[in-house]
């Protein structure tokens, strides 16, 4: 294998670490909120559970697992064109 294979396969490597880490970041969030959404099932008028749910709709980290889902649906949708 020449010095430029093993390159390719480093990024190759490095970019799948990536998308994975996106797609665990993305499924954790989706985790969570399946969990805030069968509190509000079970406990609607709750004002702590409310609270959870626009803490959680509010939050960076929700915030950013919205933008990584866009992104990586929007490369599927794109990809089928």
């Amino acid at each position: 294998m020449s010095s430029r294979e093993g390159e390719d396969d480093a990024v190759i490597g490095a970019d799948l670490l990536a998308q994975l880490q996106e797609n665990a970041t993305v499924l954790g969030v989706f985790d969570e909120g399946q969990d805030i959404a069968l509190d509000l099932h079970e406990e609607l008028f709750s004002p702590t559970t409310r609270q959870r749910a626009l803490a959680f709709l509010n939050s960076d980290r929700y915030q950013d697992a919205a933008t990584k889902f866009r992104r990586l649906n929007g490369g599927i949708a794109g990809e089928a064109s």
